[in-house]
């Protein structure tokens, strides 16, 4: 049986943006991944997935968390793509469809959920986790007992980086699964799970990870693949 997936459009690099549905066909092989994007405005394919991919991308309009204060250190934002996202977010979270957020789509949500962004951490006072010519390694603390500690078995683990923006405050229901050695969030999942939809957002790229047995990146698409199959199951019963 065919699983139809909506993935947010990148919009960045051809070949960054081809590691999303490589990644998700890897372990989905019945996946037909439908990209969805503000240039295409095809908002209503969402209705036809099971689930949704939060790319990352270009930085996320600091307006929208009440900090227009900060807007000349995103030179990268574009308005129309966040309401586009913000949009498609919304109804995926009313039709409680499972979603896997990554580096821009977690700090997509958590801004959606009321939480705000540091909008460039390195004058934040952190290292720079942005590479040069590639993603950069580094370790992460995972909390005790949260839902990523759970399918991963790790307390610790290493992950790719490529950013230079961070969740700051935690937006409304979330709590933090995972930080960087240097204290950058680098993971959240809901507070109280039961009887809210699927939802893991990671500000890695496990979509880029070559060491593709690590758990960070195998057990979060096998989790996410898990939940999947879950809401087609709930779907076809319905």
């Amino acid at each position: 049986m065919v699983t139809a997936v909506a993935l947010l459009d990148p919009m960045g690099s051809p070949a960054k943006a081809l590691r999303y549905p490589a990644w998700l066909r890897q372990w989905i092989p019945d996946a037909d991944v439908r990209v969805l994007s503000c240039t295409q405005q095809n908002a209503g394919a969402l209705a036809e997935c099971r689930g949704l991919v939060l790319s990352g991308g270009y930085d996320i309009d600091p307006r929208l968390y009440h900090r227009p204060d900060v807007l000349h250190l995103t030179p990268d934002i574009d308005q129309k793509r966040d309401t586009f996202e913000l949009k498609i977010l919304e109804a995926a979270m009313r039709r409680g469809m499972p979603i896997l957020g990554i580096c821009r789509g977690m700090q997509l949500c958590n801004v959606f959920l009321g939480g705000s962004l540091i909008p460039d951490i390195e004058l934040a006072g952190y290292p720079s986790h942005s590479g040069e010519g590639g993603d950069r390694r580094h370790g992460i603390t995972i909390e005790p007992g949260s839902l990523l500690q759970k399918p991963t078995g790790l307390d610790a683990g290493e992950v790719n980086s490529s950013h230079h923006q961070a969740v700051d405050i935690v937006g409304r229901g979330l709590r933090v699964a995972a930080r960087s050695t240097d204290g950058i969030i680098e993971s959240l999942e809901w507070q109280a799970p039961a009887g809210e939809g699927y939802l893991r957002l990671v500000q890695w790229h496990p979509e880029r990870m070559d060491d593709t047995d690590n758990p960070l990146t195998q057990n979060i698409i096998v989790q996410f693949t898990e939940a999947l199959q879950r809401n087609t199951t709930t779907k076809e019963h319905a």
